[in-house]
């Protein structure tokens, strides 16, 4: 598919569209956010945060977020 794109200025713009028929497979994974230390989630009514540690990224509830 082309366009050929046209304005009040002397100018033209000449675009090429391309569809390509590969399929892009993107795999994902997902879990459940609760807390490292107490294991409570949003279902529990916690809010809960990741943050960054000595051990990698651990998420924590509002209750022992600020106590780490």
């Amino acid at each position: 598919m082309s366009q050929l794109l046209e304005s009040k200025i002397p100018s033209r713009i000449y675009q090429d569209f391309v569809f390509t028929k590969t399929k892009i497979v993107v795999n994902t994974l997902a879990t459940e956010a609760r807390c490292y230390v107490c294991s409570k989630g949003l279902e529990d009514g916690h809010s809960v945060t990741a943050k960054n540690t000595t051990f990698g990224k651990l998420l924590f509830c509002d209750k022992h977020y600020f106590a780490n």
